[in-house]
């Protein structure tokens, strides 16, 4: 089915490789690994809010003085 003398087939691979190569060398690189850390550092906080992370479902009686109403 393929013939592996044909010039032509060895053309588009070495082709195919050579893109596969391009593409992928800008994405593992060390220069690339580092900007995307220092991207990911500088990227805003998605919520400002300050409080608890995690809300327990625990009664808690509040004091006199705590109390509205």
């Amino acid at each position: 089915m393929l013939d592996m003398r044909n010039p032509m087939l060895w053309l588009i691979g070495i082709i195919a490789l050579a893109a596969l190569w391009v593409l992928t060398h800008g994405h593992f690189s060390a220069e690339a690994r580092a900007r995307r850390r220092r991207e990911k550092s500088n990227r805003p906080l998605i919520s400002r809010k300050r409080g608890p992370t995690v809300r327990l479902a625990v009664k808690v009686d509040k004091s006199k003085r705590d109390r509205k109403g």
